[in-house]
């Protein structure tokens, strides 16, 4: 089996959120790959490997999802229902990260199959923190999945 480099997958409606996640993992000096997308449903493109994203050279299936809760179209929760159904999907370590602090969201997340549930920090220096620690775990300690055939 070849190895691959590790992808990050960020699926968050908020165009500054996800620029604002991508240079905190760059500012903590991650090397893999942060892709982002902006919602459920183009998530779910990306990761049947359809329309804009069929070259999995250029957009290869990733080692770890950061879900953002509150999206438009297809919010996290439905996102998580549908990959948690999915076969080729399920196996993929996914991280709720959400401004809500709402209980009631965390323990949707975690019946929906979410790995983990972080709020998003308010400030940039909290979030490369948050980052830090999320690398550390999910790309470096943990076995990542084995990605699907043909995905």
């Amino acid at each position: 089996m070849e190895l691959r480099k590790p992808v990050i997958l960020i699926v968050d409606d908020d165009p500054n959120d996800r620029f604002l996640m991508q240079t905190a993992f760059s500012n903590i000096g991650v090397s893999e790959r942060v892709s982002t997308v902006a919602g459920g449903a183009e998530a779910i493109e990306y990761l049947s490997g359809t329309g804009q994203y069929a070259d999995r050279n250029r957009f290869p299936f990733p080692n770890l999802l950061l879900l953002d809760l509150n999206m438009a179209k297809m919010n996290g929760f439905e996102f998580l229902r549908y990959i948690r159904n999915h076969p080729n999907l399920m196996v993929i370590p996914t991280i709720v990260f959400t401004s809500s602090e709402e209980m009631d969201d965390l323990k949707q997340a975690y019946v929906l199959g979410a790995n983990s549930y972080l709020v998003k920090s308010k400030t940039f220096d909290g979030l490369c923190d948050q980052f830090k620690f999320i690398y550390g775990y999910w790309m470096r300690v943990r076995v990542p999945p084995i990605v699907p055939e043909g995905v």
